[in-house]
């Protein structure tokens, strides 16, 4: 790879200095704080920005305002006056010698950068704020790409810089200071799972999904779902039990792994247990393990899933579903961090971060009496919160293209017609991300040559349906009905039935009960 671009300092025709471009952002101007700092009053404390991007340096007059002003293109060869006799004038690499440059250049390729966004406050309430490759400031002037209505906020604070290795944050004299996890900074980079606070506002830093490379089912666009990645980042960290919480099908599992992943232990085993999908004489072995002999049919000794996890994570899904004595066990290792196999008089130490999900609500139950009480207390420090698909539309298309793709090896390429995608957004989902990945391969099996159309869609969406249409009791019936509010369209879209059926099988059931 070719060696960056360099900027050259002049005064009065005579070379002072070499910047290296490429790497990222050059603030120029008379303040301390600049990348380059020319000592003199007739130049502004913050003049301009030279940011490299491709093959092109755009220049961002901030004479008028530090944030950012107008833009333009700076060729090779352009000299750019700054004021007391100073210019500034790009040249390639190598007509400049390296002794005069003021910093190393960088040689190689740098990773991959990460697409980032900032979000602001929780759950759908949350306000995402995407970075791309061009930068921009924060502060309370409405002129600011970012504007925020917090008084403790300069009106230019910060400026949001990319760069060849990830993301900067300059702060640009802004009087209550820009922090970066509890420390004030001047000229930092962002990074995943970063809590970035101006004034009385703390914006996370999260990352979004790149559709291409993402793991399985965890596709992230939405503002909702960049939120939940936000914690992610922020509990991965942290030893403690994670509880995930979400209805069935919204991806609790991929969200257990990318705990894993962004964790300590990432190379560590990952191991998934389902509390509801076992009968209740195998989950006991298949947690704490079994000795040989232990009972009938224990022909050889057999690691629970503690002990498999050890040095990783184990993830128990549907923690709900445990039996009580079960409960009472668990509550015990997670005390104690030792495991008994069944038919063991011995204990085995385990080192394990331990993730839990359910769809139910674990405080109704233990006020029940359905779920201990203390063991809830132990999984519940950390809590993930999922929203359910119908509420972050935004995941569908790029949920669509990632199980597409997925999809490519088998059923051959695949594209889906603009008037199927709006269906998909019309659709409220009841289950999910799973129904969306079960559709769209039904709908890919059934459509006529690559194109996914319409026609296709609404197909796949009658055959999904078909269950319910022709099993579903009146009882769960009318759960649909109250999980909508009473709204009898929603139920029947929900159930993929038309209204009138949903009404006459209700007023059915109704006079079979009289």
């Amino acid at each position: 790879m070719a060696l960056g671009d360099t900027l050259c300092l002049s005064r009065a025709g005579r070379r002072i200095r070499s910047f290296p471009l490429g790497v990222s952002a050059l603030e120029l101007g008379s303040h301390p704080d600049c990348d380059i700092v020319i000592h003199a009053t007739a130049v502004p404390p913050r003049s301009k920005l030279f940011q490299p991007h491709g093959g092109t340096v755009f220049v961002y007059d901030l004479d008028e305002r530090p944030g950012l002003g107008a833009r333009s293109v700076m060729p090779i060869g352009q000299r750019l006056a700054v004021g007391a006799g100073y210019t500034v004038t790009r040249l390639k690499a190598d007509a400049v010698p390296f002794a005069q440059g003021g910093t190393e250049l960088i040689r190689g390729r740098g990773p991959e950068r990460a697409r980032l966004s900032l979000i602001g406050g929780y759950g759908t309430a949350a306000r995402a704020f995407h970075l791309g490759e061009q930068p921009l400031s924060l502060g309370g002037a409405p002129d600011n790409a970012m504007t925020l209505s917090d008084r403790a906020v300069s009106r230019y604070h910060c400026r949001i810089e990319p760069s060849a290795q990830g993301v900067l944050v300059r702060d640009l004299g802004s009087t209550n200071g820009t922090w970066v996890d509890g420390l004030r900074i001047r000229r930092h980079e962002l990074r995943p799972g970063a809590v970035l606070t101006v004034g009385r506002t703390a914006l996370r830093v999260v990352r979004r999904s790149n559709v291409r490379s993402a793991p399985s089912g965890l596709v992230v666009e939405s503002t909702p779902m960049l939120s939940v990645m936000a914690e992610v980042d922020r509990f991965a960290t942290l030893p403690w039990p994670v509880l995930i919480r979400g209805e069935t099908g919204v991806g609790k599992e991929h969200i257990a792994q990318a705990l894993h992943e962004r964790g300590p232990r990432p190379k560590g085993p990952f191991v998934p247990i389902n509390g509801g999908g076992l009968p209740r004489e195998l989950i006991e072995s298949e947690l704490f393990g079994h000795e040989r002999g232990a009972f009938t049919g224990a022909v050889q000794t057999h690691r629970g899933a503690f002990e498999q996890a050890h040095g990783g994570t184990l993830f128990l899904d549907e923690v709900a579903e445990l039996a009580p004595d079960l409960q009472t066990r668990l509550l015990r290792v997670l005390e104690t961090w030792q495991v008994r196999r069944v038919g063991s008089e011995s204990t085995r130490r385990v080192d394990v971060r331990l993730l839990c999900a359910t769809h139910k609500d674990l405080r109704a139950m233990v006020r029940e009496g359905r779920f201990r009480s203390d063991l809830y207390y132990r999984i519940h420090r950390l809590v993930v919160d999922i929203p359910p698909l119908r509420v972050r539309p935004d995941d569908i298309a790029p949920l669509a293209a990632h199980f597409i793709r997925l999809m490519e090896q088998d059923v051959g390429e695949r594209r889906i017609a603009p008037g199927a995608l709006a269906r998909l957004h019309e659709y409220p989902w009841p289950g999910n991300v799973r129904e969306l990945r079960n559709l769209l391969e039904l709908a890919a099996i059934d459509c006529d040559g690559a194109l996914i159309d319409l026609a296709s869609v609404e197909r796949a969406l009658r055959r999904c349906a078909e269950p319910s249409v022709h099993c579903s009791s009146a009882g769960s019936l009318r759960e649909t009905l109250e999980q909508y509010g009473g709204n009898m369209s929603a139920a029947a879209r929900a159930l993929g039935i038309p209204r009138s059926t949903l009404r006459d099988r209700l007023q059915g059931s109704s006079k079979l009960g009289s």
